[in-house]
């Protein structure tokens, strides 16, 4: 049986990591000179409040961290599988990838999901469904999912993914023009990209509705709608898309800070599995 162990990226909460058995890493949030851990010495409240004020960065996991986490399995005798933060994204992946060769820790299974946010969180809830299989029947099962996951959403400006490595210049100055929203998603190679481009919040809901229709959702996987800071456009963007399902805004996440440095306040989305 495997233990699944993830990054703060998934964007689990404390409680719900308790509630699933998740051991939950946490990636560094840095404002200034101080350093806290994402979801541990801030919540995603207390970050969104931080960053009208400070422009913060975001620190992967170390090889060192992940070091102490496998060590410790290994003396108790657990395998791990461990789902991380796309490694287009962030070296976290590559981190965990050099613990394991360096420890020569065969209890560990390292797994890319190509991902970030509730995409992550997806594959994990899968993957302790799953977790008395081999971690290559585990990993299998993960790549058919990762093939079929889609996640759209709209975002207030392309500058903080600009300020954090994440577009190229030419790209982020889209979000330049006035009241211009941005909506992005994540390629199957774990980058982020943008999808299309909106004047107005409204007409960026269609642009994701139209993305939404064009294919067939897999209700044998959970939907996921996702805000940064501000719920009321999480709730229109459910409502244009699923009015039915009232459950969906109700289960929706603020997303998590080191996400959030990429993302900035004022931003909607979703994740879903579609049919094959």
């Amino acid at each position: 049986m495997f233990k699944i162990v993830t990054d703060s990226a998934a964007n689990i909460s404390p409680q719900e990591a308790r509630k699933l058995g998740v051991q939950v890493i946490p990636q560094t949030i840095v404002f200034g000179t101080k350093e806290y851990r994402d979801g541990v010495d801030l919540t995603p409240d207390e970050f969104y409040e931080k960053m009208e004020t400070e422009f913060p960065r975001s620190s992967q996991i170390n090889v060192a961290a992940f070091d102490e986490v496998f060590a410790k399995a290994r003396q108790e005798g657990q395998k791990l599988f461990v789902i991380l933060l796309s490694s287009a994204l962030s070296g976290t992946y590559d981190s965990a990838v050099a613990a394991k060769q360096d420890g020569n820790y065969e209890n560990v299974y390292v797994y890319d999901s190509k991902g970030a946010s509730v995409m992550e969180k997806l594959l994990v809830v899968e993957a302790l469904r799953n977790a008395d299989k081999t971690g290559e029947e585990i990993a299998a099962l993960l790549d058919g999912i990762r093939a079929r996951m889609r996640l759209y959403a709209a975002v207030d400006t392309l500058e903080y993914l600009h300020k954090g490595g994440r577009l190229k210049k030419g790209v982020a100055l889209v979000g330049k023009i006035i009241d211009l929203k941005p909506v992005i998603t994540i390629s199957p190679t774990g980058k982020v990209e943008l999808y299309g481009k909106a004047i107005g919040y409204r007409r960026a809901i269609r642009t994701i509705r139209q993305a939404v229709l064009s294919d067939k959702i897999d209700e044998n996987y959970p939907v996921y709608y996702i805000y940064s800071k501000t719920k009321a456009r999480c709730e229109e963007l459910a409502a244009a898309l699923h009015p039915d399902r009232p459950e969906y805004t109700q289960n929706a996440s603020n997303l998590c800070s080191v996400i959030g440095v990429h993302i900035g306040p004022g931003g909607a989305g979703l994740c879903y599995v579609a049919k094959e």
